[in-house]
């Protein structure tokens, strides 16, 4: 299992890094539609959808999405969906922690599929319009090693020092010992990046600042995702990754992450929120 999974890894890590430095915009742009395509076609498992409406609920969900992310649609309606992103996760952390004490509706497979794509089309819109910035690949990633450098402490600290559950009801393995680690690991990475372009343009604080805040919001990602396998049933959102389980298990701290990322770069001035149209 180990050896399927660190196979897995570095084979995801070769494809993304070659789309990201050497191949043309619209290979990312395909990425990404094609990785909302397989979370929501995972997703809508999860609610309980199968055959020829699960096909069509994908469907749409891309073909939406395109439209919102690639239309040129205008930098107020672009910040507002981002803020639906960020408004949404800040929404969906209550549900986490308050778990079955939340009213019944928001168990229901109606409701998941409702909230699918308000989860992916802010994230899909973040990843691509940080792309769309000069170093445009920097900033990709450099959100996604906060997702993995995050997760990867985490995981190490909650071995070695974890105690106290973080939310038992959802993920008995996590600890908030790992959480701590996470935080530190974080710390440490956001350090060393901002010695080099294009991180070195942001204020020390900032940037620190903003790579924690993300890093919150990955743990509450990762979370919901749990829930959601939880309520299904399930202990992984699909087979389609040897070791890891499904698209969704790989990128849901990252859905939760992007939204964060890039509108704390709005803010600060780096994210213009351009996307270009199609490549």
């Amino acid at each position: 299992m180990l050896k399927k999974r660190i196979l897995t890894a570095l084979m995801l890590a070769m494809l993304l890094m070659t789309t990201l430095f050497w191949l043309p915009p619209l290979a990312f742009q395909l990425l990404m539609a094609l990785v909302v395509a397989l979370v929501a076609f995972e997703w809508a498992a999860l609610a309980g959808w199968r055959g020829w409406v699960r096909t069509a609920y994908v469907t749409s969900i891309v073909l939406g999405g395109a439209v919102l992310v690639f239309a040129p649609l205008g930098t107020s309606f672009h910040l507002g969906l981002l803020i639906v992103g960020v408004v949404l996760w800040l929404l969906l952390s209550l549900r986490v922690f308050l778990g079955a004490h939340v009213p019944n509706v928001f168990h229901h497979a109606r409701f998941k599929l409702l909230l699918a794509p308000l989860v992916l089309w802010p994230a899909w819109f973040a990843l691509e319009s940080l792309h769309a910035q000069p170093d445009g690949a920097w900033w990709v990633l450099g959100a996604l090693m906060v997702v993995w450098v995050a997760d990867s402490a985490a995981f190490f600290a909650g071995k070695m020092f974890g105690r106290v559950k973080l939310a038992p009801h959802i993920s008995p393995g996590k600890t908030v010992e790992g959480l701590l680690g996470a935080l530190v690991g974080v710390t440490a990475y956001a350090l060393i990046a901002h010695a080099f372009q294009p991180f070195a343009q942001l204020p020390l604080w900032a940037w620190c600042a903003l790579t924690l805040t993300v890093t919150l919001f990955s743990v509450i990602g990762d979370l919901h995702e749990s829930l959601l396998k939880r309520e299904a049933g399930v202990k992984d959102s699909g087979t389609l990754l040897p070791g890891h389980g499904g698209v969704f298990d790989r990128v849901d701290s990252l859905l939760a992450a992007a939204p964060i990322m890039a509108f704390g770069l709005y803010l600060l001035g780096v994210n213009g929120l351009g996307v270009g149209g199609l490549a």
